[in-house]
């Protein structure tokens, strides 16, 4: 893989560290939940209590008088069926999500626990997943250390993150996961490209304007 590729990949998980992990905790907490089964029962109540719509049949509140027929159409149609394989999806489609998210994290820890002295390891997580300054480190949490020791331990800590993500790119079996990051920082990169070109445009009709 490209150096180029694995720095922005690189980054990209430093910056989204909290958030990974806030994701994570958000989607153990669903998968728990386990997969809804979806009954007769909640059919008719979701088809009553509400206006729906599936495909070429409709049922309104409007018209209570007609809505228990149309429920008994849709219902023999295989309604049900239709909204369990949906929410079966759904499912299927979280749990590949945690593994995803997982995957991410697992890099990172990979890296933090197995290539990063304790002292990169803290400021590491102090930086991204805290949010705290450089400068509010040195002046607060490590007085003893200059700021350049302190961004040169922030930056060999990212060097150690890169180097995971070299060997992960590396691997056969991680190559789905690895395209799909991709995709996610290319993705990312094009939508800064747009914002900083609307922010420029913005500040070019200020400057006319002036």
């Amino acid at each position: 893989m490209a150096e180029e590729t694995v720095k922005q990949i690189t980054s990209y998980l430093a910056v989204n560290f909290s958030s990974l992990l806030k994701r994570q905790k958000r989607l153990k907490i669903l998968k728990e939940f386990g997969p809804v089964r979806y009954t007769e029962d909640m059919a008719i109540e979701d088809l009553t209590a509400i206006s729906v719509n599936t495909g070429s049949d409709r049922v309104q509140t409007s018209g209570i008088s007609k809505v228990p027929e149309k429920v008994a159409m849709l219902l023999e149609s295989g309604y049900v069926d239709k909204m369990q394989k949906k929410m079966d999806q759904e499912y299927e489609d979280l749990c590949r999500e945690l593994e995803y998210v997982s995957w991410q994290l697992d890099i990172i820890d990979a890296a933090m626990e197995e290539r990063m002295t304790e002292r990169q390891r803290v400021i590491f997580r102090w930086v991204y997943l805290e949010k705290i300054s450089l400068r509010y480190i040195q002046e607060n949490l490590m007085p003893q250390f200059s700021l350049f020791t302190i961004k040169a331990a922030r930056d060999k800590a990212l060097q150690c993150l890169e180097a995971e993500v070299q060997m992960r790119a590396g691997r056969c079996d991680e190559k789905n996961m690895i395209s799909q990051i991709l995709k996610e920082v290319e993705q990312e990169t094009a939508d800064g490209g747009q914002r900083e070109k609307s922010g420029t445009r913005v500040t070019n009709r200020r400057n006319r304007q002036q």
